[in-house]
């Protein structure tokens, strides 16, 4: 790409953000502009600190494909970005397939509880939620399961997040959050009645490490389900 091309896209790009975030406003958090949020779990002069920290691991790539190296690039990124993506997004950072006559909102509801249908869990069974975010997720599936969700999530900040929207949706009896490396539970073989991740395992370095856990916590011939993109040849 030649310079003029990159100014070019760069001004577009920049341009886009400023309309997106300073002109247009949220879409989940009415009457509130994205220069207006919090800043999360990072303090404001510690923005740009944080920042330069999340692109040094794009400079020695190597480094972030080993388990060891992935729970602060991750941990870094949600710092960054989750009040953005809860004001634009909403509280579950996944996509989802349109439903005709159906609402984005309601398009969403109905994909994460098709994920607890699949998983054949009955009220009170305990099951798992694999990179649960803010838990969106997990609020609709214990709502329509009424079973118990533990979510676990690489970053503080998600969840202080998830257990403030747990108490406000009346569901902290159902969810729970704690704070962990899904490659390393803290969590008894054999404890969960079913599991599913919707868009998290991306961030495991192998799948097959991720996976592995996710098995080691759940009961013998209980039901894994996973949302992930992926590609095609």
């Amino acid at each position: 790409m030649d310079s003029v091309t990159l100014y070019c896209t760069a001004a577009l790009l920049a341009g886009g953000i400023y309309w997106f975030v300073c002109v247009l406003g949220p879409a989940e958090r009415k009457g509130k502009r994205a220069l207006d949020l919090s800043g999360g779990s990072i303090s404001a002069e510690n923005v740009k600190d944080n920042y330069n920290q999340y692109w040094s691991f794009f400079r020695k790539p190597k480094e972030i494909e080993t388990a060891e190296k992935v729970p602060d690039f991750v941990d870094t990124f949600y710092n960054l970005v989750t009040d953005i993506y809860e004001w634009g997004w909403g509280q579950s950072f996944h996509f989802s397939p349109s439903i005709p006559g159906k609402s984005d909102k309601d398009a969403t509801r109905i994909h994460e509880e098709m994920a607890v249908d699949l998983i054949k869990v009955k009220p009170g069974q305990k099951i798992l939620d694999a990179g649960c975010g803010v838990g969106g997720p997990m609020r609709a599936i214990a709502a329509h399961s009424k079973a118990h969700v533990t979510g676990i999530t690489i970053n503080d900040y998600q969840v202080k997040r998830a257990k403030l929207h747990n108490k406000k949706a009346g569901l902290d009896h159902l969810c729970d959050v704690v704070c962990g490396n899904f490659l390393q539970m803290p969590f008894d073989d054999n404890s969960f009645d079913g599991a599913y991740s919707i868009e998290a395992t991306c961030h495991a370095p192998k799948l097959e490490e991720v996976y592995a856990e996710i098995y080691r916590v759940m009961k013998p011939g209980s039901l894994y389900v996973s949302y992930e993109w992926v590609t095609t040849d």
